[in-house]
Order: structure tokens, then C-alpha cells, then sequence
């Protein structure tokens, strides 16, 4: 969704670079506009390449910066629980200590 209009900006900018060089060059109406459209059509293939490619490279990124932040999720509920066992560990330990000294 980030690039819908890149496709339309690289077209649009061939379209205008073919324009400057035919009139700079002097070339008729009819030939200068079979060129242009040349360009566009080649032009827009080519970057609806680029866009595919950005996309499925966007869309990796983003799916490993998912599974890094899932795995950085899951270490620290690991530690949480770690943390949680020895505590209640040692809840267990002072409890112990204390019914022992009751009798």
C-alpha cells in the first residue's frame, strides 16, 4: 500500500524524459508520440516489477520483525515464570522453616 503510486511516478517521469529528448532533437509529432508510448508501455512493465519486488521484501521484513518480537515476548514469560518458581520457592523454604520451628 506504501508504493501505489510508484508505479505511476517512474511511467509518468519516462513519459517526461522521452518528451524533453524528442523535442530537443526535432523530431515530428506522430514519431515522438509513438516513442512515448513506447516508453510508457515498457516502462510500466518494469515497474510493476520493482513494486512486486519491494513489496514481497517489505513484506518479509516485516513478517521477521513479527517472529523477532513474538520470540522477545516468549523469553521474557520465561523469566517472568523463573522469577515467579523462586519466589515461591522461597515462600515455600521460610514456610517450612517456620512449621519446623513450631515443633
Amino acid at each position: 500500500m506504501k508504493l501505489q503510486y510508484l508505479r505511476a511516478f517512474i511511467v509518468l517521469l519516462a513519459g517526461l524524459i522521452a518528451l524533453i529528448i524528442n523535442m530537443k532533437t526535432g523530431r515530428e509529432v506522430t514519431r515522438s508520440l509513438l516513442i512515448v508510448l513506447i516508453v510508457i508501455v515498457v516502462f510500466y512493465f518494469i515497474a510493476t516489477l520493482v513494486v512486486e519486488i519491494l513489496q514481497q521484501g517489505m513484506e518479509k521484513a516485516a513478517e521477521k520483525d513479527r517472529e523477532l518480537e513474538e520470540q522477545r515476548r516468549l523469553e521474557e514469560r520465561k523469566e517472568e515464570l523463573e522469577k515467579q518458581k523462586q519466589s515461591e520457592a522461597g515462600d515455600l523454604e521460610d514456610s517450612n522453616g517456620v512449621i519446623e520451628e513450631d515443633f
